[in-house]
């Protein structure tokens, strides 16, 4: 059995206005994956940050996250619980953020009234 590794490929294009523009841009994960999840969810309260879910991944060496449904916004690296939420990337309803993460995953909504639905991947050990 061949062991797992991780590519990943982001490409974007840019057709018409004259000309046409790529971007390509592709990166091998360090470490060998052995584990992964991929999950669609819904906050449970607008206006109150909660934990990604990891699905059993415990060390993370990639997550790839997308805001299906309202502003989504993400704080990487909280290490003392919903309460102390930080903000450190905003996603706008419809784009995709990849990162590796310093400590606990929180999300929560940029419209406290709203929930936001996203989608994810994680890739790790």
């Amino acid at each position: 059995m061949m062991a797992a590794t991780g590519t990943v490929n982001i490409i974007a294009e840019l057709l018409g206005l004259g000309k046409d523009l790529d971007f390509v841009d592709r990166f091998t994960l360090g470490e060998t994956p052995t584990k992964s999840t991929k999950q669609y969810r819904i906050q449970a309260v607008g206006g109150t940050a909660e934990a990604l879910d990891l699905g059993g991944v415990t060390t993370i060496d990639l997550i790839i996250i997308k805001a299906v449904a309202n502003d989504l916004l993400i704080d990487t690296s909280n290490v003392g619980g919903a309460g102390s939420f930080v903000e450190e990337l905003n996603i706008t309803q419809g784009e995709i953020a990849v990162f590796k993460p310093g400590g606990t995953v929180f999300i929560d909504n940029e419209t406290g009234s709203e929930q936001c639905t996203y989608e994810y991947i994680v890739i790790g050990r």
